[in-house]
């Protein structure tokens, strides 16, 4: 067996706990052991940005968190196309028969149950490791089956998941995998059967109402789709990323009602996300509750002020709320950051016309066209204000 002193210092880790104190004890073991590189995440949520931005070899998470729990953040991993393998140590003072059955689909690296000793960590680690680079693994094959969907190669993914099917005729995930493959596919039937059958196998596995909710999008069947997403929703109140993905699936297809009743139950939550504030507003932009609107604006400019396309949106939405010194704060700040963007300068012109500046309007239309000789919109624009000043 591989020891802990024969790993590479390179290796980096990252750490998921809520507690300071775990997160700072298990830090301090891991660079006792000769790991050089440790990162910490104070939340699932917070683990899923770093994962996606930094290169980090193994997890060791906490099962038990708030929101996003440990048993969520590796079906993150394992089913994201954004996220290659990763080996994962779950650790916990306890485990649910739900959980238990989850951990299981799932096939974690190891288990630490706390409290464990520095040497229980340096006897886990390597098994991970080993069991990570088994790629006879059941984990590695789903692996292999999910870098065929993204390199779109769905016949052959199709194969690799009816194989997994044949070793493990249990598997929800793998029936998932398929009807991912199908929905791309646009096999609606055979994809919607393999959600069925795995819901049937495991009425609890959120996964397969995820992925429902989506070929019912597809098929452009609303009202069905909402409905699953809400069974997807009860099973898994506190996930962050399905509220976001749900959300994002409605205004794609123009469904604001929809999506801003999902908003209101992640808030009634307590969920928060990155982009909440932003998908938010622009739900109730769309709607044109502008009042409200303005105000989810304002906060996703806190978390994101240098965003043009939050600020030419919050300029809009100030503007048709008759508030037009406060929306020329906004345009002046976007075009301070990007003077050349031509949509902002646009905007800023009809916000000009709108308080009766023609020729501040007509100045900044002609500014445009230099910039823009054949813009057709502001050709127009700059007659319209000649009609209006003769």
């Amino acid at each position: 067996m591989t020891l802990v002193l024969e790993l590479p210092e390179d290796l980096s880790f990252l750490v998921v706990d809520e507690s300071e104190a775990i997160r700072t004890t298990v830090s301090a073991g891991l660079k006792a052991l000769g790991f050089r590189y440790v990162t910490q995440a104070t939340s699932s949520l917070s683990a899923c940005e770093i994962l996606k931005n930094r290169k980090i070899d193994f997890v060791i998470c906490e099962l038990e968190m708030s929101f996003l729990n440990g048993v969520d953040l590796l079906k993150e991993i394992r089913d994201s196309n954004e996220l290659n393998k990763i080996a994962f140590l779950m650790m916990s003072g306890s485990v649910t028969k739900v959980n238990i059955a989850l951990l299981a689909e799932y096939e974690i690296d190891g288990f630490l149950k706390k409290p464990f000793t520095l040497q229980a960590l340096a006897q886990k680690i390597p098994i991970c490791m080993q069991s990570y680079n088994n790629t006879n693994s059941i984990e590695s094959k789903f692996q292999e089956a999910k870098s065929m969907i993204q390199k779109y190669d769905y016949e052959i993914a199709v194969n690799k998941y009816q194989l997994l099917l044949k070793k493990v005729p249990n598997s929800c995930r793998a029936r998932v995998g398929l009807a991912i493959c199908y929905r791309m596919m646009r096999n609606y039937q055979k994809a919607e059967s393999m959600c069925r059958q795995a819901i049937e196998k495991n009425p609890v596995y959120v996964q397969a109402y995820d992925e429902l909710g989506k070929i019912y999008v597809n098929m452009n069947k609303i009202e069905e789709s909402i409905k699953v997403f809400k069974q997807a929703v009860t099973l898994s109140p506190s996930n962050p990323l399905r509220f976001e993905r749900i959300t994002s699936l409605l205004v794609e297809k123009q469904r604001f009602k929809e999506a801003e009743l999902f908003m209101e139950s992640a808030a009634s939550n307590g969920i928060v996300y990155t982009n909440l504030n932003e998908q938010f507003a622009k739900i109730l932009f769309y709607q044109k509750k502008l009042e409200k609107a303005a105000i989810y604006f304002e906060k996703a400019l806190i978390n994101d002020p240098n965003n043009r396309s939050l600020i030419n949106l919050m300029g809009i939405c100030l503007k048709d709320l008759n508030r037009y010194d406060d929306a020329l704060k906004y345009y002046n700040m976007a075009i301070k950051a990007y003077p050349t963007d031509t949509k902002v300068l646009f905007n800023k012109a009809l916000c000009f016309i709108e308080m009766k500046k023609f020729d501040k309007a007509k100045k900044l239309c002609e500014y445009i066209l230099t910039l823009d000789p054949t813009n057709q919109k502001v050709i127009n624009k700059i007659q319209e204000i000649n009609l209006k000043t003769q």
